[in-house]
C-alpha cells in the first residue's frame, strides 16, 4: 500500500492530537513519575510502555513519528485505565481516551496492526492522489497569492528572513535573537494599506523612530534594537517612516514615494524576549515569519547556537493566522489544530555552504552586526513558493533536556 498526501495528513494530525492530551495527562503526575521507572512503579504499568509514552510525547518530531513511538492500542487502553485509579483529573481521561478511539479507527483503516502501520509509515512513498485536472499544492497557492494580491493591491517578489537564536550572555535566562528582514520587489497600489514591518517585542519608551543600520553598526548587547539596513532598502524608505502602530506592534511607512517597486531591509535585536531552555522550564523554542502581504517566494534561514542545537529537535510547520503562545509554554504539539494541510520541507544546511543571491551578502552582513562566527552555530534552511497569505511558517526546536 502506498500513502496519499491526504492520507498522511490524516495520520499526522491523529499522531499530534495523541500525543498533545496524553502530554496533558502525564503532566499531571507527580514528578516522581516523571522518568520510566518511576512511572512504572507509580502506576503498576509496564516498564517497556511507559518508556514508549514518554519518547512518544518527548523525543517525536512530528504526529506521524508518535504513532510509530507510543504503544499500540491495547497498551494506550491500558495506560489510561493505570492513570484513572490515581485520581487525575476525569476531563483530561476523557480527551486522551477519545484521541485513542480515534486512532483504533484510523488503524483499521490502514492497517491489520499496530506494527503493520509502523512499516507503512516508514517505507511508503507518499504520493499526491491522481485526478487529472486537479491543480498541485503550488499551483493553489500560485492561485491564492493571484487572488490576494489583486484583493489587497500589495506584493513582494521575494521575502528573507534570517534569524540568530544563542544564549544571552548577559542574561542566561534568555536567548538572543538577532534577525533580518529583506522585503524584495515591494508593489502598492494608491487604494493599498500603509506599509508596515510587525515585530511582537513591547517598544523601548524612547523610541522615536527605527535606526539607520549600515556596515559599521554593531549590536548593542542588552539592548532591543530596530533599524532599516541602508545598503540593502531603497533610498530614502527610512525618511518615509511615519509612526509607531501600537494595536499593530508595527512601524508605519506611509509617506513612501511613488513608485512602481522598492525594497525594504530591517535588523532587529531582541535580547529579552525568548525564554532560554537550558535555564528555564520551557523546552521548546522557535522562530517564525507571517505573511503579512502576498509573497511570491519565501526563504528563512535560521541559525541555531550548537550547543542548543544538539539537544534539539528541530521541525517545521505552517499554521493558520499568527496564534500568540505565552512565552514559556510553547509546545508544537499545542498547536496541532492551527496547522494547515501544508508540508514544507526543511533542509540542513552545512557549515560553509555557499548561499544563493543576496542571501549570502544579507546573512554576512548580519553575523557582522552581531559580532558572531557562524560557524558556531547549526543552520536550517526553508524554501516555499508562493507562501500562504494570512499563515505563518514556523520553525521550532524541542529540547531534549
Amino acid at each position: 500500500m502506498t500513502l496519499e498526501k491526504e492520507d498522511l495528513i490524516l495520520l499526522n494530525r491523529t499522531g499530534d492530537n495523541l500525543k498533545s492530551v496524553l502530554r496533558q495527562v502525564v503532566q499531571h503526575f507527580p514528578q516522581s513519575a516523571g522518568s520510566i521507572n518511576g512511572m512504572s512503579r507509580w502506576l503498576d504499568f509496564n516498564r517497556s510502555n511507559c518508556q514508549r509514552i514518554l519518547e512518544g510525547i518527548n523525543k517525536s518530531k512530528d504526529g506521524k513519528d508518535a504513532l510509530c513511538l507510543f504503544p499500540g492500542i491495547a497498551g494506550l487502553e491500558e495506560f489510561l485505565q493505570k492513570a484513572a485509579q490515581q485520581n487525575i483529573e476525569n476531563s483530561l481521561l476523557l480527551e486522551a481516551q477519545k484521541a485513542v478511539e480515534v486512532f483504533a479507527k484510523v488503524l483499521k483503516k490502514y492497517a491489520r496492526s499496530h506494527a503493520e502501520l509502523k512499516r507503512l509509515l516508514g517505507n511508503s512513498v507518499v504520493k499526491n492522489k491522481a485526478n487529472h485536472g486537479a491543480l498541485t499544492s503550488n499551483e493553489k497557492r500560485e492561485q491564492h497569492f493571484l487572488a490576494s494580491k489583486q484583493l489587497l493591491g500589495s506584493s513582494i517578489d521575494s521575502l528573507f528572513a534570517c534569524y540568530i537564536l544563542r544564549e544571552n550572555e548577559l542574561n542566561t535566562q534568555y536567548l538572543h535573537e538577532v534577525a533580518l528582514i529583506s522585503k524584495k520587489g515591494i508593489s502598492r497600489a494608491i487604494e493599498a494599506q500603509p506599509f508596515i514591518q510587525f515585530y511582537s517585542h513591547p517598544q523601548p519608551e524612547n523610541f522615536t523612530s527605527p535606526e539607520s543600520i549600515c556596515g559599521d553598526s554593531r549590536v548593542q548587547k542588552g539592548a532591543f534594537q530596530v533599524g532599516v539596513v541602508e545598503e540593502f532598502s531603497t533610498e530614502g524608505l527610512l525618511d518615509a517612516y511615519s509612526s509607531y502602530s501600537a494595536s499593530n506592534s508595527g512601524i508605519v511607512f506611509n509617506n513612501l514615494p511613488e513608485s512602481t517597486q522598492f525594497d525594504a531591509t530591517f535588523l532587529f535585536s531582541n535580547p529579552d524576549e525568548l525564554s532560554n531552555p537550558l535555564n528555564s522550564t520551557s523546552n521548546c523554542s522557535s522562530t517564525s515569519i507571517s505573511i503579512k502581504t502576498p509573497t511570491k517566494k519565501l526563504f528563512m534561514l535560521v541559525f541555531l547556537e550548537k550547543k542548543l542545537a544538539m539537544q534539539s529537535l528541530v521541525n517545521v510547520g505552517c499554521y493558520a493566522g499568527n496564534q500568540k503562545v505565552e512565552e514559556g509554554k510553547l509546545r508544537a504539539d499545542d498547536m496541532w489544530t492551527e496547522k494547515l494541510p501544508e508540508f514544507p520541507e526543511l533542509k540542513i544546511v552545512p557549515n560553509g555552504t555557499p548561499l544563493q543571491g543576496d542571501m549570502q551578502a544579507m546573512t554576512d552582513y548580519l553575523f557582522n552586526f552581531a559580532e558572531l562566527d557562524a560557524n558556531d552555530f547549526c543552520c536550517y534552511l526553508l524554501e516555499v513558493e508562493h507562501p500562504i497569505w494570512s499563515s505563518t511558517y514556523r520553525v521550532y526546536f524541542e529540547h531534549q533536556l
